[in-house]
This record gives C-alpha cells, sequence and structure tokens, in this order.
C-alpha cells in the first residue's frame, strides 16, 4: 500500500518533473560541437544510437523520467476514476481526466516521432522534378526571390506542380507556408536568382504530429473545463 501511495501521489510527479527540468537543462547547456548540429537532423533515437553515453545521458535519463512520470499519470487517474466514480458530478471528474489523457498522447506522439521522423534536404533548379521519400514526384515551376533596391535578398517563394498530370494547378511555399502531402512537409529553405535560380527544400516527417495536436486539444478542454468548475464554485460562494 505504501508503494501504490507513492506510485499515485502528487509529490512524485512534482520531484520527476522537477528533476525533468534539472536534467534537460544540464544536458542541454552542456550539448556542443557536431553532436549538438546533428540532433535536429536525424531522428531522436537514430542520434540516441549514434551518440556515446557521456554525451547523450541527460536524454536517457529523460526518457527514463517520462516513462515514470506516464505511469504515475495512468495509476493517478485509474484510482481517482475508481475511487470517486458516482460520488462527484461527472464534469469534475473528468476534466483533469482529459489533461492526463493529453498529456500521455503528446508522449506517445513524440516517441512515435522520435522513432519514425524523417529529415531531407534537397537542392533544386527552377523546372526540375524533386522526389517525396516515398516516391512520388512533383515539379518545381518557378523560384521568386525578392530584393531589395540595395540588391539584399528580402524573401523567397517556390511554385510547385504538385500533381505532374494537373500541370496548371500549382502550390506556393515560403518560408512560414509549407506543402503537405502524405504526411510529408515541404519547406523552402534558402533560395538564391544567381547564378541560376535554385532552392534548398527541407522535406520533413513526423508521424506524431496529428497525435500531438489531439493531445493540445484534450489538454487544452480539460484546463478549460477544470477553470470554468472553479469558478462557478467561486461565484456559488460569494453568493451565498
Amino acid at each position: 500500500m505504501r508503494l501504490w501511495r507513492l506510485l499515485i501521489s502528487l509529490e512524485l510527479s512534482l520531484g520527476l518533473l522537477v528533476l525533468l527540468c534539472v536534467g534537460m537543462a544540464a544536458g542541454s547547456f552542456s550539448l556542443s560541437g557536431e553532436y549538438a548540429a546533428s540532433i535536429n537532423g536525424m531522428p531522436l533515437f537514430t542520434w540516441l544510437r549514434e551518440t556515446p553515453p557521456s554525451i547523450s545521458w541527460w536524454l536517457w535519463l529523460t526518457i527514463v523520467l517520462l516513462a515514470l512520470l506516464a505511469l504515475n499519470t495512468v495509476l493517478c487517474s485509474s484510482e481517482t476514476l475508481w475511487s470517486r466514480w458516482g460520488k462527484s458530478g461527472m464534469t469534475a471528474l473528468l476534466a483533469p481526466q482529459l489533461m492526463h489523457a493529453g498529456f500521455l498522447l503528446i508522449v506517445i506522439a513524440h516517441l512515435l516521432s522520435a522513432v519514425g521522423s524523417s529529415l531531407d534536404r534537397v537542392e533544386v533548379g527552377e523546372m526540375n522534378l524533386a522526389a517525396l521519400p516515398d516516391g512520388s514526384t512533383f515539379g518545381i515551376a518557378s523560384i521568386s526571390v525578392q530584393t531589395s533596391p540595395e540588391g539584399m535578398p528580402i524573401g523567397f517563394s517556390g511554385e510547385l506542380v504538385a500533381d505532374l498530370n494537373k500541370p496548371d494547378e500549382r502550390v506556393i511555399i515560403s518560408p512560414n507556408h509549407p506543402w503537405f502531402s502524405k504526411g510529408f512537409g515541404v519547406y523552402i529553405k534558402q533560395a538564391e536568382a544567381y547564378p541560376v535560380k535554385r532552392a534548398l527544400l527541407e522535406i520533413h516527417r513526423e508521424p506524431g504530429a496529428s497525435m500531438a495536436l489531439a493531445g493540445s486539444l484534450l489538454f487544452m478542454a480539460g484546463n478549460v473545463l477544470l477553470v470554468a468548475i472553479r469558478s462557478k464554485r467561486q461565484d456559488s460562494q460569494i453568493d451565498s
């Protein structure tokens, strides 16, 4: 029973969060050199396999702490539902569980991306073809680079032919407006007009993105419900 009370306790949750913040801060500030440059260019678990434990220790610690925090969340939710079911209002009972479910979905989403994400860079010229990792191709109809009166680049964009069978249907991409297709995101990172028009594209795959969005919405819904419940209780106390 003592172990069970520890596993479902808020104190354990807060302690894990403190350790998580301290470990991530210590590791991220100490990370430098080629390992720091490569961590955003490959799936997390690939980076962990290729990096010495003396460098990646803080991320292994983060994974362990997140696993314990997820376990604490699941056990806490199950205990709350078991002990309070039918004894309190449904909204008050489920609001914290929505937050817990949202947190768990976000953790799972990051795990999926850590395992199955990808990042490819390809340099393309105007009127050339490029390929997604699944083998499907798209065309680069035009590359546009905007310059200041002094000749300095101030913006760039690309016009893509997403379907080669429909060349008149175009998609415009710019640094803040990527093109998404079949689970891949195509981002334009750099472009130049001279000596020839060409652009650097990044093709991302984030399999956990939709789940992370769902988790964020659940977490936000739980917070909104809790605020509404507490506000209603305060109003009732004032009226009484």
